[in-house]
């Protein structure tokens, strides 16, 4: 523990998360700061062997920060402020806005806010694809300056007020689901819908529209999805896992031999003759 100092952090093997150091009293035994999110982190009474995160002096990087942008630079920010594998968002920090504002105030740079979305396929296997894509972006407005330099809650509305514009903006350009199965789920939804070969956006985009669907007939339902949506996941389900039985994947499945539509199929098979998704979830949406 000679190594580490107030404020650094230390990452326990097999975690992804940083604990804060707040006192050291010996060689063997020092104090962390409890995690925002208890559960990323697993503690254990056996010993574990860590990483020590230094602590970084975020005046001298937003120094440098603002100098680059200054000078004309770009800078690539992850404002969730971690790495995951998540299905949707984290918070945002609120960094980006600060460094946004103080562009603004001190050299009266109203620097455009990209969002980029990276979507992952099969991100956990090697050489997994990922869709990398830019929306439009934000801008601050330049009245709400005065709040900012303002201090106080004022500041921090203004600052949430920016926070939200780029949620919003990632939002945009990722698809947000609940969890990984209703992710699966949702990919599985549009390659039965699509009947020609779509250009990447196009994909995402109908990945979204998917997405959000789903999104409001939760919402209209409280959470208690009616059967008929029910009865739809489960075929879709029973239909993802022939498939992987099988060996194939979607696009292999129209090359198939034609005789096999003449033949009664099992109910997964069936989805792509009969089962007109879209209009079903168009119907269940508008009805429920």
């Amino acid at each position: 523990l000679s190594d580490l100092n107030l404020a650094d952090k230390i990452r326990l093997s097999g975690s992804s998360h940083g604990l804060k150091v707040t006192k050291i009293e010996s060689d063997e035994i020092l104090y962390v700061r409890d995690p925002e999110e208890p559960a990323l982190v697993s503690y254990t009474d056996s010993p574990v062997t860590f990483d020590i995160l230094r602590h970084v002096d975020h005046k001298v990087v937003f120094e440098k920060v603002l100098d680059k942008l200054a000078s004309g630079g770009t800078l690539g920010i992850f404002p969730e402020g971690g790495s995951h594998d998540r299905t949707d968002l984290l918070p945002l920090k609120v960094g980006v806005a600060l460094i946004a504002y103080s562009a603004l105030d001190k050299d009266g740079l109203a620097i455009p806010i990209v969002p980029v979305g990276l979507n992952y396929f099969r991100a956990h296997r090697f050489r997994g694809r990922v869709i990398v894509e830019y929306g439009s972006p934000s801008y601050l407005d330049p009245s709400t300056l005065g709040a900012y330099q303002a201090g106080g809650s004022e500041r921090r509305k203004a600052c949430n007020d920016l926070i939200k514009r780029i949620e919003d903006g990632m939002r945009s350009v990722i698809v947000s689901v609940p969890d990984y199965e209703t992710l699966q789920l949702i990919h599985t939804a549009r390659r039965l819908y699509q009947r020609r070969e779509y250009t990447v956006s196009e994909k995402q985009d109908i990945n979204r529209r998917f997405a959000e669907g789903y999104k409001q007939l939760l919402l209209r339902t409280d959470g208690n999805l009616p059967k008929e949506w029910l009865s739809l996941r489960d075929r879709m389900i029973a239909y993802q896992k022939e498939l992987s039985d099988l060996g194939i994947r979607d696009y292999q499945v129209s090359g198939l031999d034609r005789e096999l539509q003449d033949r009664e199929l099992p109910d997964a098979d069936s989805v792509l003759r009969d089962m007109r998704l879209p209009y079903r979830l168009a119907h269940l949406i508008v009805v429920w």
